[in-house]
């Protein structure tokens, strides 16, 4: 109320209101805020404590107003939206800070000494170093993978001292992009002076492949503190596993550090999600909003950009657009399937302005490196033909190991049944029978009826096996398309949308050791509706692009064919509404809703619920813990890679499903769990879900 009817702030009288009303209950909306600062009862009380404070410590009047007109166009009340969350988010972490400098003075040194041990030039120095070792080791053996992968490298060093602004690396699925992102943000941030390198990921399956890279086989010199991972999988080290008590010390203040650092994203090199990015950009709460901040002067690298769902892309790229136009943000858009993000179409108003994103690696360069990795050919279903089941088996068991892409888990069990892979549905313990499973099934499964931890097992079999030259028969939902390192000789995908299509083909013949993989596109005879909404749109038009009279097969590795495919999907998802924000944020931002735009802005639709599957005896071990002492906030943290998400309206109904402690709606599955299929598909009734988003954390 005192900041209100001072008016310190020249832009508007609710500026500072806004953040000391909500640095403990987050942002409120305007309206609401409003409404409380005219309450007459609060005014009242406001009143005398005015007239005692002003009494005793002078009058606070500022002497001039802050102007803060650089952050607000003439009438752009969103720009100025942004700069109060960032604003905000100052606030929060100063205030933290200090709380914790004062009260616990040993953790605020270990934030501290977290924070100051490596800087963007001791990760510059070391990149450099390895980047030596890798592009020897790109020409042996001599081959073109190698060669492009080593080119792509090049573009991106090359390209890192140009001005700060918005780049595309469009690089076709095997070429390096991973390395190469990195190595075009690490020198762009050391040359221009940036404070830190922002990699944001779509899936967790993915993420945990990056910081693989990065921390193990780039910066392991550096240590834990090198990469920060911050996302929902993620779990603590088992420190039982050493007897050395001061190595105990070591790891304990490790994982402490990690933990305060994801607080406020302070640390050079941050590894994390489009979800947890995007949804703390565009969230009221402190605790999200607290390393917003932290993102200034950062370069933020957005891999696999094409999963961003089209429906939220205008508020994405408003914020985007601030963030490099007032902010010194550098964004870097990386996929082989590039999206079109530029321009302001009818249904499209907020995309990057007409040819200012930049490509890395000049358009005619990257259409022969898509031509030279043009490692597989494409069978394209005619108009009318469909398999059964028993026909994808039938031609499944012509190559030793083989790719499913299913668009549905109940269709993944579907072709399990077809294989007739036995049924293991028991309640003992899952951990054992898993790894049976592993050493016995010629046929393994991926979906989101598995497990996190489970899912990663699976996955480091599949690996094993296909280096090893086993037989191996994967049958799987989308989880496996967007950048996970996999080869089979032959790929199956159900007709999906183009951009699935081949991501999925990605995994066939990448590393370019045969003389062409062989990807399938089938159109099911029988299962599951796809998924309504965005995600059956966009197979429609894959369908009516592939059959057209003028389509040819080698168009899918040209890498403009993408733009004009997602050119002609965004009206139809835009629909009678006319745009590409589904859920009216720019709107509720434009009106300085913030509780609201916090409430509406999700990457993953609610509507699901969480159960925690007993999978090994650590996760058994903590929820007797928290079953005796209730639950603390890093057990959610631990208990990610153990969640199976279900339908909220079925949840329920389900029978077998206990609550860890009562009153905190945490709950665990008492029931049957298979090795190979996961959680029982019977127990979800009809309802078709999509299956990726789940993982997107």
């Amino acid at each position: 109320m005192l900041a209100y009817d001072l008016n310190c702030v020249s832009n508007s009288k609710f500026s500072l209101s806004f953040l000391i009303a909500g640095h403990h209950s987050g942002l409120a909306n305007q309206s609401d805020l409003k409404s409380a600062l005219q309450d007459n009862q609060k005014r009242a009380n406001y009143e005398s404590f005015k007239q005692k404070a002003f009494s005793d410590l002078g009058d606070f009047k500022p002497k001039e107003k802050l102007s803060l007109s650089q952050y607000q166009g003439a009438s752009d009340k969103i720009s100025y939206e942004l700069f109060l969350r960032l604003l905000f988010s100052c606030l929060i972490d100063a205030d933290r800070l200090d709380t914790e400098r004062f009260a616990d003075p040993e953790q605020y040194q270990l934030r501290q000494e977290r924070a100051d041990s490596v800087t963007i030039e001791q990760l510059w120095d070391v990149f450099q170093r390895k980047q030596q070792e890798f592009v020897v080791g790109a020409q042996q053996p001599e081959s073109m993978v190698n060669r492009v992968r080593a080119e792509v490298l090049q573009y991106c060093l090359d390209a890192a001292g140009e001005d700060p602004g918005v780049f595309r690396l469009c690089v076709p699925t095997g070429g390096g992009k991973t390395r190469s992102g990195l190595a075009f943000a690490l020198k762009h941030a050391q040359q221009k002076g940036k404070g830190r390198v922002i990699f944001a990921v779509p899936y967790t399956s993915i993420i945990e492949q990056t910081v693989k890279v990065y921390r193990d086989d780039i910066f392991a010199e550096l240590g834990e503190a090198a990469v920060l991972e911050h996302h929902s999988a993620i779990q603590e080290d088992d420190s039982s596993k050493t007897d050395d008590l001061e190595s105990d010390e070591n790891i304990l203040a490790t994982q402490q550090q990690s933990k305060l650092a994801t607080q406020n994203w302070d640390a050079k090199l941050i590894v994390t999600t489009t979800v947890q990015l995007f949804e703390s950009l565009l969230s009221n709460k402190p605790k999200k909003c607290r390393k917003l901040h932290n993102i200034v002067d950062s370069v933020i690298v957005l891999d696999e950009v094409q999963t961003l769902p089209i429906g939220l892309l205008s508020p994405i790229l408003s914020v985007l657009k601030e963030l490099v136009d007032r902010y010194n943000v550098t964004v870097v858009l990386c996929t082989a399937t590039q999206p079109a993000l530029e321009g302001s179409t009818p249904y499209f108003k907020d995309g990057f302005p007409e040819n200012s994103v930049r490509d890395i690696i000049p358009e005619d360069r990257a259409a022969q490196h898509f031509k030279a990795l043009k490692r597989v050919d494409y069978e394209i279903p005619q108009q009318g033909e469909t398999w059964t089941w028993d026909e994808l088996v039938e031609d499944m068991a012509s190559s030793q190991s083989s790719l499913a892409v299913l668009n549905t888990r109940r269709d993944a069990i579907a072709v399990l049944n077809a294989l007739d892979v036995p049924n293991g549905y028991n309640a003992e313990p899952i951990e054992p029978r898993v790894l049976e499973s592993l050493r016995q099934s010629k046929v393994l499964h991926l979906s989101t009826l598995l497990c996190g931890k489970h899912r990663r097992v699976v996955l480091e079999e599949v690996r094993r096996r296909l280096k090893d030259g086993e037989a191996c028969q994967l049958i799987s939902t989308q989880v496996v398309e967007a950048g996970v390192d996999l080869d089979f000789p032959v790929v199956y995908r159900a007709m999906g949308p183009l951009d699935r299509i081949v991501q999925a083909a990605g995994r066939c013949n990448r590393n370019g050791i045969l003389a062409s993989g062989r990807v399938v596109i089938f159109e099911p005879a029988e299962g599951s509706k796809v998924p309504s909404g965005e995600y059956s749109k966009a197979i429609q038009r894959a369908r009516e692009l592939l059959q057209a009279d003028d389509f040819v097969e080698t168009m899918l590795h040209e890498p403009e064919l993408f733009e004009r495919y997602f050119r002609s999907l965004y009206p139809l998802i835009a629909g009678e509404k006319g745009d590409l924000d589904s859920k009216g944020i720019q709107a509720l931002r434009q009106d300085w809703s913030f509780r609201d735009v916090g409430e509406h802005f999700k990457l993953i639709e609610d509507g699901t619920m969480p159960i925690v599957i007993q999978y090994d005896d650590r996760v058994i071990s903590r929820l007797d813990d928290i079953a005796k002492r209730g639950i603390w906030s890093e057990d959610r943290a631990f208990l990610q890679p153990y969640i199976v998400n279900l339908p909220s309206r079925l949840f329920t109904k389900l029978k077998y499903k206990e609550e860890v402690k009562s009153g905190i709606d945490l709950w665990k599955w008492t029931s049957n769990y298979d090795p190979i299929r996961g959680f029982p598909l019977e127990q979800l009734d009809q309802v078709v879900q999509p299956d990726p988003l789940f993982l997107i954390m």
